[in-house]
C-alpha cells in the first residue's frame, strides 16, 4: 500500500530526517548502494515503504531510541488496515482526516456554528447531518464513524483538544432545547478532562480571528502541523509552513480574545440551564 495518508506521513518523517542528517538524496542513496530515484520515491510515497528498506535508511542516518521504535511502528502499521479502512467505503479527504486524528499529538479545533465533531453527541450529529443533507440510510454509520473517532480524547496517550466555540455555536438550538442540553453537559464534562481545554469566544469580543472560518490545526511528534480546512461536501490539507503559520497565529490571537477555560465553563453552565429550563 502506497500514496496513503499514512504512508506520505512516514515518507514526511523520512525526508526530514535525511535533511537532520544533512544528506543529500544522492549521498543517502550512495551510502546504501541505491539509486537516488529509489530514494526519492520513497520519500514521496511513490514506492511501497516496508520494514527493511525503512530499517536500512534509519541505520544509515543514524535514528535510534524512540525516534526509531515510532518509526518502524508506523512502517508496520501502513499495511495493516485501520479500523476505517475495513468494510467501509469512506472518501479519501474523510480518511485523511482521521488519520491525521489518529496521529496527532495535538488538535486545536476554531468552530465557529456547530459544536466541533470530537465532542459532539450522536443526536447532535444526526440533527447536523439530516440539515445538511445526508442520505437517511447513510446517517447512521455516519453518525457511528464520528462518535468513534472521539477515541482519540479517550485512549491510553490520548489527544490533546483544544477547542475553541464561538458562542453562536452554544446559542443555535440543534435539535431543541433537550438535544442542546445533552450537548452541552457533554461539553462541559469534556472540558474538565486534563486532556481537553474549551474556550468560548464570546458574541462581545465582537471580530475575531476565527470569523474567517472553521479550521481544524493538527499538530504531530516530528512532523510539521497541518491545517485542515472543511467545505460543504469536502475540504483541504494545507501544510506548507508559509500558509500555517497563518493559522497558528490565528490561534494565538484566539487564545487572547477566548474566554478563560473557567469563565467558558460557567457560560456553558448558564446555557444549559436554559435549555434545560425550555425543556421541561
Amino acid at each position: 500500500m502506497s500514496d496513503t495518508p499514512r504512508a506520505r506521513a512516514l515518507a514526511k518523517e523520512l525526508r526530514a530526517a535525511r535533511e537532520a542528517a544533512g544528506l543529500t538524496l544522492r549521498e543517502l542513496g550512495n551510502r546504501l548502494g541505491w539509486s537516488e530515484s529509489k530514494v526519492s520515491r520513497l520519500e514521496t510515497a511513490r514506492r511501497g515503504l516496508k520494514v527493511e528498506p525503512v530499517t536500512a535508511i534509519l541505520d544509515t542516518l543514524g535514528v535510534t531510541g524512540i525516534d526509531r521504535d515510532r518509526l518502524l511502528k508506523m512502517t508496520r502499521e501502513i499495511h495493516e488496515p485501520a479500523w476505517w479502512e475495513l468494510g467501509r467505503h469512506l472518501p479519501a479527504q474523510l480518511t485523511a482526516l482521521i488519520d491525521a486524528e489518529q496521529r496527532a499529538t495535538r488538535i486545536t479545533s476554531v468552530a465557529l456554528n456547530t459544536i466541533p465533531g470530537l465532542l459532539q453527541t450522536r443526536p447532535y450529529t444526526r440533527e447536523i447531518m439530516q440539515a445538511g443533507g445526508v442520505d437517511a440510510q447513510d446517517i447512521d454509520d455516519h453518525v457511528s464513524i464520528r462518535q468513534v473517532r472521539q477515541g482519540v480524547l479517550s485512549k491510553v496517550d490520548p489527544a490533546e483538544l483544544w477547542s475553541f466555540i464561538d458562542e453562536t455555536a452554544l446559542l443555535r438550538p440543534v435539535g431543541g432545547p433537550r438535544v442542546m442540553a445533552e450537548q452541552l453537559r457533554r461539553v462541559l464534562a469534556a472540558s474538565e478532562e486534563p486532556n481537553v481545554t474549551v474556550q468560548v469566544l464570546p458574541l462581545a469580543v465582537g471580530a475575531h480571528a476565527g470569523l474567517s472560518g472553521t479550521f481544524v490545526l493538527f499538530e504531530f511528534i516530528k512532523a510539521r502541523p497541518v491545517v485542515f480546512l472543511e467545505a460543504r461536501s469536502s475540504g483541504a490539507f494545507l501544510d506548507e509552513p508559509d500558509d500555517v503559520s497563518l493559522f497558528l497565529d490565528a490561534v494565538d490571537r484566539l487564545g487572547k480574545h477566548a474566554l478563560a477555560p473557567g469563565a467558558s465553563r460557567e457560560i456553558l453552565s448558564g446555557y444549559i440551564k436554559r435549555y434545560e429550563s425550555e425543556a421541561t
